[in-house]
């Protein structure tokens, strides 16, 4: 009985020392279950927060010249190799001779000789955005670069780039879309001044412009980073009005030359706290043209003395910082940089670089929305429309420039040319 009992006892605690063991390999898997579904959330959180602050893209700088080439047609694909190392947008396996090892990638500011041309977009605004970029293209840039704003967009280009047709070199900086498209706009806005600040504090000189801004010719943006100006402006019309009537002009928002220096930091720095009240959003023109008109001394007595017909500056003058020290910003003439309504009676000249036109006039809107109404509700295809209209509205190459002409029988003449090319 005493041997039955000793046996019994003996499988019993066999029995519990391979449930324990059992018990035991079940919590390790758990635990190991459980801390790779952890890492695969903090890597996810991590990639996000990454885009979100414009990190998640590094490119070697002394390589962006040969990144694109040029193709006869701007309307058409373009066969460029473009190359960017985003961790949502992985490159074409096709560019892999253009990728450096990592530690060429990192480029220390003292290096950074080019100037990075930048401009935001969103899904909305996809197809003026892809214009853009092949013109820019077609000129003869080399490094310019598209900065998205939405998931929508990054997958919409991340798509584009692998099925290896068109490359878009392609940054992310997630903002927040609000509630009305205006608080997503006025986060673009906040986040365009934190952008370009972390930029420039890596010794990057930048020019920022709209994705709608129509460049007509090839300006070698050396001279901007050569001058003795750390920050170049061009004019815009009267907005905000009450900084027009303090000091007789504004300047535009949406074309800006960012020198890579101290000074310019500094501003910037200014500027992004104005531009913060708590909210993260704000109008960056009416935040420029308040600090500029409170903090700089402009030389434009002579520019004062010629205006257009319309009361405007039309030459270039330059300014010091009464705040910044040694900080010296330039503003376009107006020529150059042309800001101003879309029905204008007179052009831009053939020396114009940038054109920067507005909304469509209303009985433009009025035929294309008779002709296709998706085209004045979507804001984007009014800015796809009025671009491709402006240059037939002015003419390229000196047509329809320097001269009066007949506003309404140039704007009909634009609007025949668009909607007979199929762009409805």
């Amino acid at each position: 009985t005493n041997n039955h009992t000793l046996h019994t006892s003996q499988m019993t605690m066999t029995a519990l020392r391979r449930l324990k063991i059992i018990f035991f390999l079940f919590h390790v898997f758990v635990i190991l279950y459980i801390t790779r579904i952890t890492f695969k959330i903090l890597e996810k959180d991590h990639l996000s927060e990454n885009s979100g602050q414009g990190e998640g893209l590094v490119i070697s700088v002394s390589s962006l010249s040969s990144y694109a080439t040029i193709p006869a047609d701007i309307a058409g694909d373009v066969n460029s190799s473009t190359s960017y190392n985003d961790q949502h947008l992985r490159p074409h396996p096709h560019q892999h001779q253009h990728q450096h090892n990592n530690s060429s990638l990192l480029v220390e500011a003292s290096n950074i000789t080019n100037v990075k041309i930048v401009a935001f977009t969103d899904f909305d605004y996809i197809q003026v955005a892809k214009w853009w970029y092949k013109r820019m293209i077609s000129l003869g840039y080399t490094s310019h670069v598209l900065v998205v704003i939405d998931h929508m967009a990054m997958s919409h280009f991340h798509d584009i780039n692998v099925k290896g047709k068109e490359y878009y070199r392609v940054e992310t900086k997630f903002v927040d879309p609000g509630k009305r498209r205006k608080n997503k706009v006025r986060s673009l806005w906040y986040n365009r001044i934190l952008y370009c600040l972390t930029e420039l504090k890596r010794g990057q000189s930048l020019l920022l412009t709209d994705v709608d801004n129509i460049f007509s010719r090839y300006e070698p943006l050396s001279q901007f980073l050569e001058s003795s100006y750390d920050i170049i402006f061009a004019l815009e019309g009267k907005f905000p009005s009450y900084v027009f009537v303090k000091q007789g002009f504004v300047v535009c928002g949406g074309l800006i030359f960012l020198k890579a220096s101290k000074s310019t930091i500094q501003m910037m720095e200014m500027l992004l706290e104005r531009c913060d009240g708590g909210t993260k959003r704000c109008d960056d023109q009416v935040e420029w043209n308040k600090l500029l008109a409170e903090t700089m001394t402009w030389n434009i007595d002579k520019s004062k003395m010629n205006k257009t017909h319309d009361g405007l500056l039309q030459y270039g003058f330059y300014g010091v910082s009464r705040t910044v020290k040694g900080l010296k910003a330039k503003v376009w003439d107006r020529d150059f940089a042309w800001r101003g309504p879309f029905a204008t009676e007179y052009c831009p000249s053939e020396g114009n670089w940038v054109s920067m036109p507005g909304n469509l006039p209303f009985q433009a809107q009025q035929t294309l929305e008779k002709a296709n109404n998706r085209i004045v509700k979507n804001i984007g295809m009014e800015k796809m429309a009025r671009v491709m209209m402006w240059e037939t509205f002015c003419g390229v190459n000196g047509t329809n420039r320097d001269r009066k002409m007949n506003i309404d029988y140039r704007l009909g003449k634009a609007l025949n040319s668009y909607t007979a090319n199929d762009n409805l």
